[in-house]
């Protein structure tokens, strides 16, 4: 269980002052956001434990200075929702200028077996007419298939997903960020911040580390991201910072998450219900059977669709891990560290928007230099 650091409590839907938690068409409830107390005094220590680490307003001095960016990004992901042509628009002021001769669109492309994709936009590295590097792209992508969830994601990296090793390239590594922050500049905010790099090198323990493989979420009403990790190989975790908007998250390590599954399933109340909501006796009975005999086993299997439910869809888990101290309340300004070493260490979380605003967000992964 958590310290008890966040004053954030589940509420009937009727009081003042409430705030629905509502994802891809779940209603989870409601909750009454509360007092933000900073972890940083306990940073070194919840970092050991794979457990998230939240400082409220830790870059909240440096949003004025990027007001432009933060706009022209809105614009963007508006943009892209209103099916604008990427390609048209990153081949015209001003991002020929950010853009500079430094990176160089060849190509635009669509993933007809990746129903989420919106557009792929490929590019090349220059040094004047010569190529450094080919294929450093940039995929939007929607987070879900609901109609209602307008999230996405600006997604950088290399090679083909999923397949390709990018922790063996560090070089093209590197080019993908230098790509990611030519045509978002407002993620100086989390690369160039003196005090935020200050806490990372005191918890992560090495002489110098880089921002790499770089997300730009935009969570819209009834969106963001089911519980999930994002351990990859290479890298020690991530920093999500909120430009613009609210979140609210569900955080714990991977420990804490397989504990307090254990303790839902220990309720007799809590296991009726689970089994209500997923309308199906007989894979019920097979997860309930799964969970007895390998719980890390099933926790670690994407297509686990009664895991998903559990963690996803229940109300009464969902309030269990409000009540316990796993909630946090995102606004701009404020960061959340995720440890992600490997698939065992790594801090587990979900996202939901909150409120009528696409807010923005800068979610990069943290690696050794």
């Amino acid at each position: 269980m958590q310290d008890g650091s966040f004053d954030i409590t589940t509420v009937d839907c009727d009081a003042e002052n409430t705030d629905i938690i509502l994802r891809r068409g779940i209603n989870l409830g409601c909750v009454k956001l509360g007092k933000r107390r900073s972890q940083s005094d306990q940073a070194r220590q919840l970092w050991e434990q794979n457990r998230p680490i939240f400082l409220p307003a830790m870059l909240a001095h440096a949003l004025p200075q990027y007001v432009a960016e933060i706009a022209r990004s809105k614009a963007l992901y508006d943009a892209v929702i209103n099916e604008a042509a990427v390609e048209d628009l990153l081949d015209s002021s001003p991002y020929v200028e950010l853009l500079a001769n430094r990176f160089q669109i060849l190509s635009s492309r669509f993933d007809e077996a990746d129903p989420q994709e919106i557009i792929s936009v490929d590019f090349d590295v220059m040094d004047g007419d010569m190529v450094l590097m080919e294929d450093i792209w940039m995929r939007i992508s929607w987070l879900s298939f609901h109609e209602e969830d307008a999230s996405c994601r600006f997604r950088f990296s290399f090679g083909m997903e999923n397949f390709d090793d990018v922790s063996e390239d560090p070089q093209r590594q590197l080019a993908a960020a230098e790509l990611s922050q030519r045509i978002f500049p407002e993620s100086a905010i989390v690369t160039e911040h003196a005090s935020l790099r200050s806490i990372l090198n005191d918890i992560l323990k090495v002489s110098s580390f880089h921002f790499v493989e770089r997300i730009i979420y935009f969570n819209a009403k009834n969106g963001g991201a089911q519980f999930h990790h994002d351990a990859e190989k290479g890298h020690l975790g991530v920093v999500y910072a909120q430009v613009s908007g609210e979140t609210f998250w569900l955080a714990l390590s991977r420990e804490q998450l397989m504990d307090e599954i254990t303790l839902f399933m220990s309720d007799a109340d809590n296991v009726n219900a689970l089994k209500a909501d997923m309308n199906d006796d007989v894979a019920f009975q097979r997860f309930v059977r799964a969970l007895k005999q390998n719980l890390s086993e099933v926790i670690n299997d994407p297509a686990n669709e009664e895991i998903s439910v559990l963690l996803n869809e229940s109300r009464r888990f969902f309030g269990q891990l409000v009540t316990r101290g796993y909630a946090y309340h995102l606004e701009a300004g404020d960061v959340i560290l995720l440890p992600q070493a490997t698939m065992d260490d790594c801090a587990w979380h979900s996202v939901f928007c909150v409120g009528d605003e696409a807010g923005e967000a800068l979610s990069f992964a943290i690696k050794a230099a």
